[in-house]
């Protein structure tokens, strides 16, 4: 009888170690998974972003990274749709787009995500509007990126941006200058 309880006691201390650890790989994958389908969500729908503020075209695509609710809410896309927009006078033809994301983190049993990105526009390629041509300046407007703290949420199986706050204002530096940028904190 003793054998017996030493042997159920070996084979169930084996059980449970091996649940722990199939539990903690079902962790780690759920968790990378969810990490990439973010990167994914927050590189494409951030340069899309700034896409449609300097364009205006294909607006529609924002759906497919954004929450209908940061969308209504989101200050910079509506003065570039309604023409508002410091690139109204501008054809924009290219630009340069660097998204880095500092800090990123999903548990894989919640349906939010926090993260900070750094969002920089180095170079803007384009030219004015040639009926406004007298009215504005040959220079394209630097674009003012920022450090994001960005929240999204889970909704239908997909990661979708529903939140941004600007935590510190990053202004590109002009073509003839010594190539840092400027770092504002916002408070």
């Amino acid at each position: 009888m003793l054998y017996f309880r030493r042997l159920t006691w070996f084979i169930a201390g084996r059980m449970i170690l091996i649940c722990v650890l199939l539990g903690m790989l079902v962790c780690g994958f759920f968790m990378a998974l969810n990490g990439a389908n973010i990167y994914v969500v927050l590189t494409d729908g951030m340069e899309k972003r700034v896409d449609v503020i300097l364009t205006r075209q294909q607006a529609e695509e924002l759906n497919k990274y954004f929450h209908a609710d940061f969308l209504i809410a989101d200050a910079a896309l509506e003065g570039a749709l309604n023409g508002n927009s410091a690139y109204a006078d501008y054809n924009i033809t290219g630009f340069d787009y660097d998204l880095k994301i500092e800090k990123l983190w999903a548990w894989p049993w919640d349906s939010y995500a926090n993260c900070t990105v750094v969002e920089r526009v180095p170079t803007i390629t384009g030219r004015v509007i040639s009926s406004r041509r007298s009215e504005v300046s040959e220079r394209i407007p630097r674009w003012v990126g920022g450090r994001y703290d960005i929240t999204l949420v889970k909704v239908g199986g997909q990661w979708k941006i529903i939140g941004m706050q600007q935590k510190t204002i990053l202004v590109e530096p002009e073509d003839d200058s010594d190539g840092l940028e400027t770092e504002v904190l916002i408070s």
